[in-house]
């Protein structure tokens, strides 16, 4: 087992779990470490309750295939979370759970809950961004708010504010960082929130695009940084600052609302205190 990957809860019929950052979800072909998805097939082997099939929603359709070969696709896997962002993921033990929970999904009925750095103040400390997002046309493994785009929207509140670092940040940085980080106090004396984000719709890359979109980019985003930052967050922040914090849906099998959190990373928590409060 992925000693980085904690098992959060598990039953027959679920297995909740905290993804560590610098994990694929998904297996592909152009992935040749092991993913999250590969990693649930082999500690996770096919073993299906009897009753499963009581599981499958009502209004279920088999235009993408029955619940039996949704299962063999997705190995499992009912959402992703980018390579870099950690925090609470769920995967099905078996084709009831796994169409069940994706039908919570496309309906809407699941809250996701994330939390994020962001560059900046917001002027409005809380807000609903609507804006649709498409692949970007000059640089197509990025996304971008494009009119002819498919709808996203993406609740947020200002949870912190932060007006810079403090005076010892960089005490432990290289002669050359700590010269490097000094060059750039320009491009942060706008200061940092923290930020929670609750994605209505699940668009790839969508809190990092509107948070971007608002000139509020995530820390340590080098995609959607402009080129100045791009060079200076990664000496503090290694990735996006980007926490899938909780999870909550109703049980497969019980209906019962339930809830799921993963507490804040250790990296990410370093650089939370390298910040100074507002």
């Amino acid at each position: 087992m992925n000693k980085n990957i904690t098992v959060i809860f598990e039953d027959k019929d679920i297995v909740v779990l905290s993804k560590p950052a610098g994990m694929v979800t998904n297996s592909a072909a152009t992935v040749k470490e092991e993913s999250l998805q590969s990693w649930f097939a082999k500690n996770y082997p096919q073993d299906f309750p009897e009753d499963w099939k009581e599981m499958i929603p009502p209004d279920f359709s088999d235009e993408y295939g029955t619940p039996e070969e949704i299962y063999e696709q997705r190995h499992g896997m009912v959402h992703r979370l980018d390579k870099n962002t950690s925090g609470v993921m769920i995967f099905a033990r078996h084709p009831g759970s796994l169409v069940n929970l994706l039908s919570q999904f496309r309906l809407r009925k699941t809250q996701k809950e994330y939390l994020a750095l962001a560059h900046g103040r917001f002027g409005v400390p809380e807000g609903n961004i609507l804006a649709p997002l498409a692949r970007a046309r000059v640089d197509r493994k990025k996304f971008a708010v494009d009119i002819n785009g498919r709808q996203a929207e993406t609740k947020y509140e200002v949870a912190d504010v932060f007006s810079g670092f403090t005076d010892d940040s960089f005490s432990s940085f290289s002669e050359d960082n700590k010269k490097l980080m000094k060059q750039a106090q320009r491009f942060y004396n706008q200061g940092f929130s923290l930020v929670r984000c609750w994605p209505k719709t699940g668009r790839t890359h969508q809190i990092r695009v509107h948070m971007a979109h608002e000139n509020h980019p995530l820390v340590g985003d080098v995609i959607y940084l402009g080129k100045k930052r791009s060079k200076v967050d990664p000496l503090w922040c290694e990735r996006h600052f980007l926490h899938a914090e909780s999870l909550e849906f109703d049980h497969p099998r019980t209906g019962e609302r339930t809830k799921f959190s993963a507490e804040l990373p250790a990296d990410l928590k370093k650089v939370v205190s390298l910040l100074e409060k507002k």
